[in-house]
């Protein structure tokens, strides 16, 4: 069995693996997989690096509004030139039961020993505090965070990334927006939308409060989108929370 999706945002999970806190020099690895039948093509491959960049550029530029500073410019590619073929490619589904060892069999795939070498890489070859591995997976599915606790395995799940799909299972091509949506959640951030996890009720309250927010909603004009305060202090650019935020805490 593998762990749920739902440890991703359980009390006492926050801050615990690769990607700590969202400020500084952060080393991003980004990875295109396909399954058997099916193949990105590199012009496509070219799109998806031009949304990551604006989500880069956005989180940059979000985080100025806080005194923070975020540098995404060291960066690494597996899978660009030739994809990385998995045996099998599940199709997020926004159900809470995925499989949450993607980073793991994607670095086994790539020739990583062992998944903790990547970290003594990145320690050794940059100035990044933080890192993150970020799957992009050919076909449709709804993309999803794997965010590390200290009760799981640490050598399949220390190093923390998220899977995006080329399209989502509506048939819209990814946004720039779910990337960010995705990269907040490594770094603490809660979903502020009914889920598995998250009240109705809840999500109800944050359109009244923060209607833009990153965490509510998406949107391929990234640019009318926030980071809201709430998920500003859980990814740790503010430093004092306020009362209210525990009632948004997903159960």
């Amino acid at each position: 069995m593998f762990p749920l999706i739902v440890n991703a945002q359980s009390v006492g999970k926050w801050r615990a693996g690769s990607a700590y806190k969202l400020s500084g020099e952060i080393y991003t690895l980004s990875c295109f997989v396909s399954g058997p039948d099916d193949e990105w093509t590199y012009n496509e491959k070219l799109e998806i690096l031009n949304l990551l960049k604006e989500a880069q550029e956005w989180i940059k530029k979000e985080a100025s509004k806080y005194n923070v500073s975020v540098d995404f410019s060291q960066s690494g590619n597996f899978g660009l030139n030739k994809d990385i073929k998995l045996p099998f490619i599940e199709r997020g589904s926004a159900s809470g039961k995925e499989s949450v060892d993607w980073v793991s069999k994607v670095l086994y795939k790539i020739g990583y020993s062992s998944t903790l070498d990547l970290g003594t890489w990145v320690k050794n070859n940059t100035n990044a505090e933080n890192y993150q591995v970020i799957i992009f997976a050919k076909g449709k599915g709804n993309g999803y965070a794997m965010a590390y606790s200290t009760d799981m395995e640490k050598e399949k799940y220390y190093v923390e990334g998220a899977v995006l799909y080329e399209r989502y299972n509506g048939n819209g091509k990814l946004a720039s927006s779910s990337i960010v949506h995705e990269i907040m959640h490594l770094y603490g951030a809660w979903d502020l939308y009914k889920t598995f996890n998250q009240t109705q009720e809840n999500e109800q309250r944050a359109r009244e409060l923060f209607p833009n927010s990153i965490m509510l909603r998406t949107s391929y004009n990234i640019n009318e989108l926030t980071i809201d305060k709430l998920t500003a202090w859980l990814i740790g650019w503010t430093n004092k929370p306020e009362a209210w935020y525990e009632t948004f805490r997903p159960r």
